[in-house]
């Protein structure tokens, strides 16, 4: 299946009132599982001072791996977690920990999920936007492989911000949404199949600047921060789809 046809699929389980969340659950387990993952996590970030809150909303983590991280209370010291919720950035976790230091019981924590088969991570930070009623979240995927298609990166981070507008409050509701151009709706198109800006003004035969401001203004009509909660705007407002003829 093709990406944006994958996205595309996947958004309108969510937005179906026949979904419940063990749907969406299991669509999204089947999506990543398609672009070569094998487990993912979604959460809602608690407050690591309350223990009777638990993070983990969307999972499917071996049992007995999400029983020892309860058990153990990693959640509070989980330098996953920690750093998702420092960062806007999406994150390698073999990178991330090489590049700054740990506790030793953090160490401990990653040493344990690799021992479960939770290692080789990347996660997603899905902090919305700064208003009242946003939660914190991110999103880890673990590769079945060490050598996945560099869009599959892309693709689970669409993914991941389709969750999160289903299952958070961070998603910006319009009663009448922004409309967009022919050339804003082509260039979010061609950013949900994982092109850059050069490679997006080779396929439309504009000018990088040009494809720039395109992208940006698209941005400014949903008023959101990123071109991948665009791209997951345009969508979910039926002005891009997965089959639309564009470039591959």
């Amino acid at each position: 299946m093709d990406h944006l046809e994958l996205l595309a699929s996947f958004l309108e389980r969510c937005q179906s009132e026949h979904s419940s969340l063990l749907d969406i659950d299991a669509a999204f387990g089947a999506a990543i599982a398609t672009l070569g993952f094998r487990h993912f996590a979604y959460c809602l970030h608690a407050d690591p001072a309350d223990p009777t809150l638990r993070p983990v909303l969307l999972h499917n983590y071996p049992a007995a791996w999400a029983r020892r991280f309860r058990a153990a209370g990693h959640f509070r010291i989980d330098p996953v977690l920690q750093l998702a919720t420092r960062t806007v950035r999406p994150f390698f976790w073999d990178a991330a920990f090489e590049a700054r230091p740990i506790s030793e019981a953090q160490h401990i924590v990653l040493e344990e999920a690799a021992g479960f088969g939770i290692a080789h991570g990347y996660t997603i930070p899905l902090h919305g936007r700064a208003t009242a009623g946003s939660p914190r979240a991110s999103c880890s995927v673990v590769p079945a492989s060490g050598a996945l298609d560099p869009r599959s990166y892309t693709t689970v981070r669409l993914l991941a911000l389709c969750l999160y507008a289903c299952t958070g409050r961070a998603h910006i509701e319009n009663s009448s949404p922004a409309e967009l151009t022919t050339r804003e709706r082509e260039c979010l198109t061609l950013v949900a199949r994982g092109k850059t800006d050069w490679e997006i003004a080779r396929l439309l035969g504009l000018s990088q600047v040009t494809v720039h401001y395109h992208i940006e203004h698209a941005k400014q009509r949903f008023d959101v921060i990123t071109r991948m909660q665009a791209v997951v705007q345009a969508l979910r407002t039926g002005q891009i789809c997965g089959t639309d003829g564009q470039p591959k």
